[in-house]
């Protein structure tokens, strides 16, 4: 049976495929009648296999279920007492009479009397109860973990299926792989269906860690534990919750072994011969071992026997243990000295130089200058490569074998904290360079050192050690560029302030870097571009001439192209931005730059949510990792921002709170900035007019202040305009509009030139009704749309339907409003497609929404209710955040005028799973 950690409530990881695939077995009509889930121990199969059972609750399937184990399988009919525990009794009084007492003695309701009861007729029992039922409605006979089934049960359903292929009942079962049960067996191969569980993924091995046990493993361990658990759900979960309550392992640190391993794979590993174990100890020390590497130490008749006893797997060339419990296993039931002696011999067949000095390492245990340079350039090498934490590793290693008084020591410190940073690892990189800080020579090794403390400190630590490293730089110019640059990225990025300043120390830093050259330089290069960036100016110019990647991007390194993803998107070129950033990724995860790719993540989230696409944007929050103190306020933001978007003040409110009320030095300016753009919004979005004119001039006014001169950095101009009028402020309406138009104009800006068309517009319509203004609201809404800005598209046309609806133009109000409900809705913006149906309701001669029609979204979310989801799997389902859930049911709950989930279930005519 599989563990019980594999059952907690929750929607299905990365399973979206066989959720897929299961809803068809039970939506289709043919001749499939059995769906077998089958895998290795722990892959999940009894978490899908439950996921189905709610899927044919949602089909109105009338599910019949059991659980078989192992313990159960010497107690005769089980399995069968569970399937017909809930059967009406009325269905049972309707069997024959010899089936009838047949069954209820073989499943102890009735006292044997007479003759034992005949196993055909409590076969043929069990047979006549699922006709029966399903004469009524379509039957799911549902087995997990199948191969555990008594004898008994597993004759009896065997004889049933035989007879019913084709009919009104099917069958779900989960077994593990490998040999077929009685039941498959009996069951004709075209009314057969098999779906092999894979591994999961990294991604979602990390999904899943991170809701079951919070965020307490790095991303470091994170791998670390899916390369251990190759992907099995069940041994994931126990390593992490093992690591998270015994301590994290120290880098390159032996797993721990959890309890479950022993208690499943001890006793084989245990009982195997020495050779065998040997050769399972040693695929387990080394991951990817072809099979001539294994057999150059190890018996070779060993290794065969390991593979055809089913111990060892063989893939395109590569050997492996059959279940990653199993390598576990065997290092528990391994001494010190056996893996240590492995890990040398290992070194000297393996071929390939980071393995190689992997092992190497970890068989050394004093420190050593030559097998430390040896590990070192490994390191390296592996960081060229994107494998981040193979280099993290390997640097780890190295630094440990290097002498204290080596000279290339302080460059083996500076290289590991390079790689922590890239590895995301901030408190390793914070604790090394804390302690060896003083050891390391002053100058030019301490300034390295407090640029890297900086990105793992707050906004204000990391301010003070730019200034330290320049102090340190002296007249270094590599060391002087690099802190200049800092300091412009902080004026720019984090703080949003003086970026007039900061052009200038960028331009510094192109000074000094230009000496240098290389990576130097296209990092100051970058900090000029972000400082122009911000100011509305191009940077074509400033873009490196060296060849081009296979992705379209410079060779040295994409950086400068961010800024110009960045000043497409500012500038309301949608495509043109998705395109380079979806490139930059791709950049990002060939080389393992976390760092950079968490950059163009905000980026891509910034750019989904301007062009009304909320879904993507939460799919892209959720790859933000929790847990890391940096980010948890950037998360925040995150988080703030959507919740506007999707017209969820209550949360928007929420989120901003925990930005706006941290201490000065916990947060950056654009996240503070950020979060009253989004309290902006939401404060709009409810027409509280006093607040929204309130954080959005607040935006405006400080863009105008510190040189912000790009008008879509905080595209801020046309909710302002709007929450001025409306609270009755034309002429500083008119102010603002007319800065926008000079600004858009001067700089040729796409949004800026739509924003200040819509702007220009809603001064004007101020006072009274204009054709003309309402002609260029129109317009305005075309351009966004245009340029795929259906969010601003669909809040334009939100704006232009209410003005037309009060000036009783009602075909046109319909009009514009249907057009924004229908991208509100498209979008995922559920608040905001509320609030144009509720318009919409107001305009006569139109049957109100509120009368018991139900948008699409709406109606999909309400199916996926009364069938017993809860809203958190109802939005892994649909892919859309829990507020969006939350939304749609509150909207359906008021149209329909009901106030839980029975009365909506009742209204509709469907059972209901509470």
């Amino acid at each position: 049976m599989e563990h019980q950690a594999m059952r907690d409530k929750t929607h299905v990881v990365s399973r979206e495929s066989d959720l897929l695939a299961l809803t068809r077995f039970f939506e289709t009509g043919g001749l499939v009648s059995c769906l077998v889930l089958s895998g290795e121990v722990g892959i999940g199969k009894t978490t899908v296999w439950e996921s189905g059972l709610e899927i044919a609750a949602a089909q109105r399937y009338l599910v019949l279920s059991a659980r078989a184990s192992q313990a159960e399988v010497a107690l005769s009919f089980a399995a069968l007492a569970d399937l017909v525990e809930n059967v009406d009794v009325d269905v049972l009084a309707n069997l024959p009479a010899p089936q009838l007492h047949a069954l209820e003695v073989a499943l102890r309701r009735r006292a044997p009397e007479g003759t034992v009861p005949d196993p055909f007729a409590i076969s043929a029992g069990f047979l006549s109860v699922l006709r029966a039922l399903a004469e009524h409605e379509p039957v799911l006979v549902a087995v997990d973990d199948v191969q555990w089934l008594d004898p008994s049960s597993a004759g009896a359903l065997a004889f049933a299926a035989r007879r019913l292929s084709g009919g009104n009942v099917r069958f779900l079962i989960t077994r593990r792989s490998g040999r077929q049960s009685e039941l498959e067996r009996a069951i004709q191969p075209a009314s057969l269906e098999r779906l092999e569980l894979t591994p999961l993924s990294f991604g979602a091995t990390s999904s899943l860690l991170s809701e079951r046990l919070g965020s307490g493993l790095t991303h470091r361990l994170l791998r670390q534990v899916h390369a251990t658990s190759h992907g099995n759900p069940l041994f994931a979960l126990e390593l992490g919750r093992l690591l998270v309550a015994a301590g994290l392992p120290e880098i390159g640190g032996e797993m721990p072994v959890p309890d479950l391993v022993e208690d499943i794979f001890g006793p084989r590993v245990q009982g195997l011969p020495d050779v065998a174990r040997r050769a399972l100890l040693a695929v387990a020390l080394s991951a990817g071992l072809s099979r001539s590497e294994l057999s150059t130490i190890v018996d070779p008749l060993a290794v065969d026997d390991g593979i055809s006893s089913g111990l060892l797997l063989v893939e395109r060339s590569r050997v492996r243990p059959a279940h990653p419990m199993l390598a576990a296993a065997a290092m528990s039931h391994s001494s010190a000295r056996e893996r240590q002696d492995l890990h040398l011999q290992l070194a000297s067949v393996i071929d390939d130089a980071t393995l190689r000095a992997r092992h190497l390492a970890i068989a050394t245990v004093t420190t050593d200058a030559g097998v430390a340079g040896i590990v070192a350039e490994a390191a390296e090498l592996a960081a060229r490569r994107g494998a981040v934490q193979e280099a993290e590793e390997l640097g780890a290693h190295a630094l440990r074998l290097t002498p204290r008084d080596a000279p290339g020591r302080a460059e083996r410190v500076l290289a590991l904290g390079r790689f922590h940073l890239r590895a995301d690892n901030f408190a390793g990189l914070t604790e090394l360079l804390t302690e060896e800080m003083t050891e390391l020579p002053a100058g030019r090794a301490r300034a390295m050192a407090h640029l890297l403390l900086g990105e793992a400190s707050d906004a204000r630590g990391d301010e003070a050690h730019a200034e330290l490293a320049l102090v340190e730089a002296g007249e270094d110019p590599e060391v002087r560029a690099l802190a200049l640059a800092k300091r412009s990225r902080l004026l720019t990025l984090s703080d949003v302030e003086r970026v007039d300043q900061a052009e200038v120390w960028a331009l510094e830093a192109l000074s000094a870097a230009q000496l240098v050259g290389g990576e130097v330089e296209e990092r100051a290069r970058t900090a000029v571009a972000w400082a122009r960036v911000m100011r509305g100016r191009p940077i074509d110019d400033l873009r490196s001439s060296d060849p081009i990647s296979d992705h379209g991007l410079s060779v040295s390194g994409g950086l400068i192209d961010r800024a110009l993803g960045a000043r497409f998107m500012f500038r309301g070129e949608v495509e043109t931005a998705r395109a380079l950033l979806q490139q930059l990724l791709a950049l990002d995860d060939e080389r393992g730059d976390l760092q950079s790719r968490r950059l163009t993540q905000f980026l891509r989230f910034d750019l989904e949510l301007r062009a009304g696409n909320v879904p993507v944007a939460a799919q892209l929050l959720d790859e933000v990792p929790q847990g890391l103190p940096l980010m948890d306020k950037v998360r925040a933001r995150l988080q703030a921002m959507l919740a506007a978007a999707v017209g969820a003040p209550n949360d928007t409110r929420r989120w901003a709170a925990e930005i706006l009320g941290a201490r000065s030095g916990e947060v950056q300016g654009v996240d503070r900035l950020e979060a009253m753009r989004a309290l902006g919004m939401a404060a709009l979005f409810e027409r509280d007019v006093t607040r929204a004119v309130e954080s959005l001039r607040a935006v405006w006014e400080h863009a105008l202040r510190e040189h912000v001169d790009d008008p879509g950095v905080y595209p801020v101009a046309a909710d302002l305009v709007e929450a001025l009028v409306q609270s009755g402020d034309a002429a500083s309406a008119s102010d603002v509009t007319e800065l926008l138009r000079r600004a858009a104009l001067e700089q040729e800006h796409p949004w800026g030139l739509a924003s200040a068309k819509r702007c220009a517009a809603v001064v004007q319509l101020a006072d009274r009704y204009r054709d003309e203004a309402v002609h260029s609201l129109d317009q305005a809404a075309a351009e966004y749309g245009a340029l795929g800005l259906n969010f601003d598209r669909g809040r334009t046309l939100l704006y232009l339907g209410g003005i037309q609806r009060r000036s009783q133009k009602r075909a046109s109000a319909r009009q514009s409003l249907e057009d924004a409900a229908a991208l509100f809705e498209s979008g995922g913006c559920a608040g905001w497609a509320a609030r144009a149906r509720a318009e919409i309701a107001q305009v006569s001669g139109r049957k109100s929404a509120a009368d018991g029609q139900l948008t699409p979204s709406e109606r999909q979310v309400v199916d996926l209710a009364v069938s017993g989801l809860s809203n958190k799997e109802i939005a892994s389902r649909l892919y859309v955040v829990v507020n969006t859930v939350e939304v749609h049911l509150s909207h359906a709950y008021t149209k329909l005028g009901v106030r839980s989930r029975s009365q909506l279930a009742r209204i509709l005519g469907k059972p209901v799973r509470e």
